[in-house]
């Protein structure tokens, strides 16, 4: 069999065409991760809890069925992670209220993976109960981001992107509420996809925002994002908002989804919010959709990120503090600092805001429902700067209120509901990873992902690495 060591950053697929060929051993795989993670993880803080004798016994169950002509699919054998919001073992939400929880069952995800044969090597940092802001001062630490340590991974699937671009699991489970799978991608240079609303199920997920919370694969390629996905995805009636429809085909070749396509850029909703640095590599990086046979066209989305943004968050507070409502009256101690800030916050928003936020979104569905009837998919920044520093302590209460906000372009795809995915698109001053992002309309996964390949296969990001972590 084929050593291990130098796998760590292969693609899922390509680790897995080596387990099933049984050029690769899912034993020595395992083992190999695991001990990549005792070794970074102290520094990374990328999981919260390692599964390391119950990986090990996935992995030799997995090593037999596939020597013995049992292989389940493109996972199986394969050390991948889920973020601590999916019930699975100590499911801590990265709660101080939830520090002693342990889940007396397993998410649907979890179970739909172990069905895929996947080894499942721990759970992975998080964002209080996704959302609160991560400090130094946590008492559960923020994972670092690979790139530069001493910054954030983005959120609130902190541990997914140290993990994938650390090379401490070949693929992740996270969940995506206003850009929290595509937001920790662009920060650590891999991808990350928000499938249409619907696909993945939530079922098991300790929620936010249930009318935007989506569950998400992160990856190093495109292809494993959508491998990991159509391993899980699926009607399950325990998810209100799962979806009986399907997204068609998500493994043809790129080509297939880059020629005689449109694009539509929406340069009125990030000009003058991104950074000229991000910016720039995102025009670039649309030039090369252009030199790939995508038609890229100018178009007018007719709101800002602002605006899309403080929609969001309304929504979210306001569900959020209705989910907690039972413990905030029971008087339940132990949220976090900025966490029972977001609560506090959302129970204060009036009935009227809430409607008035929900009318809003609605509007900005059917804009860009409109505009998707005459373009493939919209190409934008995943996010208008590159990770920033780690505070040492919560932000004190004025700043929060006249800083002015990361702009974040992924709340537009949450309240739409359709797919996208974050690709790398380049990097910028002081090295650090910027992301390119395209969204579809509802269903129509396989178009997103078509393009994000096309353009990952001529621009080779993914073939990039932290340099701090051989």
């Amino acid at each position: 069999m084929k050593a291990v060591e130098g796998l760590h950053y292969l693609s899922l697929l390509e680790v897995g065409e080596e387990l099933r060929a049984c050029r690769l051993s899912p034993v020595e795989l395992t083992r190999a991760t695991l001990d990549r993670i005792e070794k970074l993880n102290p520094t990374l803080g990328a999981y919260y809890v390692v599964f390391a004798d119950e990986a090990l016994a996935q992995a030799r169950d997995a090593e037999s069925e596939i020597a013995s002509g049992r292989w389940r699919g493109p996972l199986h054998g394969v050390p991948i992670a889920f973020k601590d919001l999916y019930n699975l073992g100590p499911t801590t939400a990265g709660s101080p209220l939830l520090a002693a929880n342990v889940a007396a069952d397993e998410a649907a995800l979890v179970r739909r993976a172990r069905l895929a044969g996947a080894v499942i090597v721990g759970k992975l940092a998080t964002h209080e109960f996704g959302l609160a802001a991560a400090s130094l001062a946590d008492q559960f630490p923020p994972a670092r981001n690979p790139w530069d340590p001493e910054r954030t991974p983005g959120g609130s699937s902190t541990g997914a992107g140290t993990a994938l671009a650390a090379g401490l699991a070949f693929g992740a489970f996270g969940t995506d509420t206003g850009g929290s799978v595509r937001l920790p991608a662009a920060y650590c240079g891999v991808v990350g996809y928000k499938p249409t609303f619907g696909l993945l199920s939530r079922s098991g997920v300790i929620p936010l925002s249930p009318s935007l919370d989506h569950a998400g694969p992160l990856a190093r390629t495109v292809a494993d994002a959508a491998a990991l996905a159509g391993a899980v995805r699926g009607y399950d009636p325990a998810d209100p908002g799962s979806s009986q429809r399907d997204a068609g085909d998500q493994q043809d070749a790129p080509e297939a989804g880059a020629r005689r396509l449109r694009a539509g850029v929406p340069r009125d909703f990030w000009e003058g919010s991104c950074d000229p640095a991000v910016a720039g590599l995102v025009e670039a990086a649309l030039a090369r959709l252009s030199a790939l046979g995508v038609e890229v066209v100018d178009v007018s989305l007719g709101f800002s990120v602002l605006e899309v943004m403080a929609i969001g968050y309304v929504i979210t507070l306001v569900e959020a503090a209705a989910y907690h409502l039972q413990n905030l009256r029971a008087g339940r101690v132990g949220y976090g600092r900025e966490f029972g800030l977001v609560l506090r916050s959302g129970l204060l928003v009036p009935a009227h805001s809430y409607v008035h936020a929900l009318n809003a979104r609605a509007r900005i569905a059917r804009r860009v429902a409109g505009l998707l009837e005459q373009h493939d998919l919209l190409a934008m920044p995943t996010v208008g700067a590159i990770a920033d520093s780690l505070p040492a302590g919560p932000r004190p209460l004025a700043r929060r209120i006249t800083q002015q906000p990361v702009p974040q372009y992924t709340w537009l795809a949450n309240l739409t509901g359709g797919p996208a995915v974050s690709v790398p698109c380049g990097f910028a001053e002081p090295g650090l990873p910027v992301g390119l992002q395209l969204l579809g309309g509802s269903f129509d996964d396989a178009t997103v992902l078509h393009v994000a390949r096309a353009y990952e296969e001529a621009a080779r990001w993914r073939d990039m690495h932290p340099p701090l972590w051989p």
